[in-house]
């Protein structure tokens, strides 16, 4: 996994534990501790600020370690803090504004409104090293407060740093949210106590014996539980309210009545209208011998019904991040909107570069029987479709026949239409045959799928993404020159990146210009033939100069443009290092976001490395053809009239003449078995991707059948128990003859002997070569380690060095096992399941 995509991962991790829970504190400590865990910090603490007459009041929500007073590092960050903090006109929440730093370690106090805001003295994030230490940085959580990280004897990748903005506006948004929801619950707890001011159904209930008796109830109760005006005191409450096979705590009641403190609960009650939920509370009026209470009754049906929604959304955008396309998002958020929300009639529609359209990728069966097929794409840009879209905001038409605008529907029984944007993917959109079909809830829960459904898109678009650049850059590599490298990349991009419209230009030193290479079918179809692009001429260059990506919104608005008549409105151009640029665009404007220029960036850096990968392999190919020829013909023809004029002097002249001559003719030996080693070993390193399906015993039998006859004096036995197909390097017989005939050459034995095993073993297939000679020298085995120019030095450790690579290409192990009785070689070949694995 790259850093990025390990720096994306970290960031979702993170992401997932945010979120509001209970208190403020443990809102900040579980957010606290996913950010220590996954970045590997020591230490970590939430302020929140409260802005003041002078100054924004500090103070400390949690912290990691609890007590961080004796730890330096966040000591010295929360000093720094202190002296950041300033006031920007403000006004303030209380009289009572405290010290400009105060810490506390319980963040469960009542939360001040201020209309102020509060401003720093220096751009957060801020970071200091603290002699040695550590770092620490201190990062804003917009709206809240800072968020500071302490990272002892280390530091923090800068690049985690500046990606860390998205999870903090989260962590901002939790905090702020258990704030105000503890604000929600401090009211409802005093407007329970004024309870008798609430038109909700009350009741004054007095306790005998054990039964709860009614003294009295008001209309509200009566209407509620009753439905009519008869009277009902002395009555069990319990036989009044509560549900068949449900029973009362009246026992738990009386002891709390007893204590002289309220209770309240959440309970389900018998209704005229059937069985409701209602939240509870009973004050107690005396403490006499008999307990009495006024309960009332605040009907929750709906938020309990509003909180099994929020519940079944959170649950769903779970499994939407899960979904591993953008095609299956969308179909498990219609089916969403189905069954958890019930609107039978939606739609996802995705924005699309090749058509320009707003198409549907997702639709109800509902929609689709209204329209008796697929709804049709939205091209036309003055619908409030394409209005919600572009302006990012929901449209909601609570009467279609009043609207004056374009609404581009084929379905006339529509009567209201609530569409909602998904960010800059597309929109959704649900209908209704009746008017005023939809309300703010509606709106509420519709936004909150909607703003998961972007997420869990962008999370598929850039898995999508990352998946078709390791694809292309896999076929890219086979590429043998730079155009071929950009019309596979080209190939893709249309189709599964939605990048119709994109091409490649390389850099000319020699011009200072850069070249067109390659485009995809419709930029050619829209814009014709690739430019040629000179310096200062074109947004293109500037981003190759500047070696930096530029996303921009409208391109023929730019004078920097290389075209100001230009079809095209967005446009990305990213530079490929040394090489040149890659630049898509769009004939819609604001068409491209960060997340499509972090996937063509991520591409443009695989493109650098395969140019220069294809330009290096085309010089090894170069120096190849002179090495081949040099080993195949000057070598030989240089030496060949050497040798032969070395030799005839050896046989004409005397000594010291004719041993001078000697050495040359055993030096052009040499020299010569040298380059015929270089040749084998040239020829087993060229075919190393030649990897093909052998029968091992086939094989087996063809060596030794070779060597059989070399070593008369020799003994040769063959056991071939199986004969399984394994997948080798084609000179996987070259390398089980080596093995031969080193166990016949290197054996000192009165009657050496070479036996060849073939088994089929639970690991795989595998030949073992055992001889009964002295086995292998050390300086030898030392060869297979080495590269190959060292090889050749040992001369006769060039064998044992083919068969290893030839083994190695195979993807099989080689191993040597020496004792007294002699050396066993095995080479082992995986099973066909491993194989299958790894593939």
């Amino acid at each position: 996994m790259s850093s990025r995509q390990q720096r994306i991962q970290t960031l979702y991790e993170i992401s997932l534990a945010i979120r509001s829970r209970e208190t403020l504190e443990e809102t900040a400590d579980q957010a606290l501790a996913a950010y220590l865990q996954k970045l590997n910090c020591s230490v970590g603490a939430v302020f929140r600020i409260t802005p003041t007459a002078d100054a924004g009041e500090l103070s400390l929500a949690a912290s990691i370690p609890a007590n961080p007073e004796r730890n330096e590092l966040f000591c010295r960050a929360r000093d720094r803090l202190g002296t950041l903090v300033q006031a920007s006109e403000m006004q303030p929440a209380s009289s009572d504004a405290g010290t400009r730093v105060r810490q506390q370690n319980s963040a469960t106090e009542t939360t001040q409104q201020a209309s102020a805001q509060y401003t720093f003295e220096e751009p957060l994030p801020v970071a200091e090293r603290v002699d040695d230490t550590g770092e620490y940085h201190l990062m804003e959580l917009p709206g809240f407060g800072v968020l500071l990280l302490g990272k002892r004897g280390g530091t923090i990748d800068p690049r985690t740093v500046s990606s860390l903005t998205p999870p903090n506006e989260k962590l901002a948004q939790a905090c702020r949210s258990t704030l105000t929801e503890r604000q929600l619950r401090e009211q409802r707890d005093r407007f329970e106590a004024v309870f008798a001011a609430i038109p909700e159904p009350v009741v004054n209930v007095v306790v005998e014996n054990g039964t709860e008796r009614i003294v009295r109830a008001n209309k509200a109760f009566q209407e509620t539980f009753v439905g009519d005006e008869r009277s009902i005191r002395g009555q069990d409450l319990n036989e009044l309210v509560v549900p068949d096979g449900q029973s009362a705590n009246t026992e738990g009641l009386v002891e709390a009545l007893n204590r002289g403190r309220p209770l309240e609960s959440e309970l389900k009650r018998n209704t005229i209208s059937g069985n409701r939920h209602f939240l509870f509370s009973g004050v107690p009026v005396t403490a006499g011998e008999k307990a009495e209470y006024f309960g009332v009754y605040v009907d929750i049906t709906e938020q309990k019904q509003r909180q099994q929604t929020l519940e079944k959304l959170y649950d769903a955008a779970q499994e939407l991040l899960g979904e591993r396309s953008r095609q299956e998002v969308c179909t498990h958020a219609v089916e969403v909107i189905e069954s958890v929300l019930e609107y039978p009639a939606v739609s996802i529609h995705l924005y699309q570069r090749a058509s320009e359209a707003l198409e549907p990728v997702a639709v109800s069966e509902q929609a689709r029987e209204k329209l008796e097929n697929e709804p049709a794409g939205y091209t036309d840009r003055e619908t409030i479709v394409w209005r919600a879209y572009e302006n990012r905001e929901p449209v909601r038409l609570d009467d279609t026949r009043q609207f004056e605008g374009t609404f581009q529907s084929e379905d006339s029984s529509i009567k209201s239409v609530l569409v909602l944007p998904i960010g800059r993917h597309g929109v959704l959109i649900t209908s209704a045959s009746e008017p005023n079909a939809f309300d703010d809830r509606d709106m509420y829960f519709l936004r909150l799928l909607s703003q998961s459904v972007e997420i869990a898109l962008d999370r598929a678009t850039s898995e999508d993404g990352l998946r078709t650049i390791q694809r292309a850059v896999r076929d890219a590599l086979r590429a043998d020159t730079h155009e071929e490298m950009a019309e596979r990349v080209l190939e893709d991009l249309p189709d599964v990146l939605d990048l119709p419209v994109a091409g490649i230009w390389k850099y000319q030193p020699a011009s200072q210009q850069l070249q067109p290479v390659r485009q995809t079918e419709q930029a050619a179809e829209l814009v014709g033939d690739q430019p040629v692009l000179s310096k200062g001429k074109s947004l293109a260059w500037e981003a190759f100069a500047e070696g930096t990506t530029s996303v921009v919104p409208d391109a023929s608005d730019l004078d920097g443009a290389h075209n100001s008549k230009t079809p095209i409105k967005g446009e990305v151009s990213v530079p490929v290092g040394d090489f040149g640029v890659l630049t898509a665009g769009s004939t819609h404007k604001d068409s491209f976001t960060e997340l499509d220029a972090e996937i063509l960036q991520v591409l443009g850096t695989n493109l650098e490395a395969i140019a220069e990968v294809i330009d290096t392999r085309q010089d090894i190919d170069l120096l190849d053809q002179v090495i081949a020829r040099i080993l195949r013909h000057n070598v030989r023809n240089t030496l060949t009239p050497i040798s032969g004029y070395a030799s005839k002097i050896v046989e004409e002249a005397a000594e010291p003449i004719s041993g001078y001559a000697r050495r040359i003719v055993d030096d052009c030996e040499k020299l010569e078995q040298t380059a015929a080693h270089a040749r084998k070993m040239r020829k087993v390193v060229q075919n190393r991707d030649q990897i093909t399906t052998v029968s091992l015993g086939t094989t087996v039998r063809s060596a030794a059948a070779s060597i059989d006859e070399e070593f008369t004096d020799g003994k040769l036995v063959s056991r071939i128990a199986e004969t399984p197909d394994v997948t080798a390097h084609p000179e996987l017989e070259t390398a089980i003859r080596h093995l031969i005939r080193n166990g016949f050459e290197h054996n000192n034995s009165d009657t050496p002997r070479v036996e060849v095993v073939v088994e089929q073993l639970p690991n795989g297939p595998t030949v073992s070569v055992i001889d009964n000679g002295p086995g292998i020298d050390t300086y030898e085995l030392d060869t297979l380690d080495e590269h190959g120019e060292s090889a050749l030095e040992h001369g006769s450790g060039v064998g044992l060095w083919i068969v290893d690579r030839i083994v190695n290409y195979s993807e099989a192990l080689l191993e040597f096992e020496t004792d007294a009785t002699g050396t066993t070689a095995e080479i082992a070949f995986p099973s066909h399941a491993d194989v299958a694995t790894d593939g």
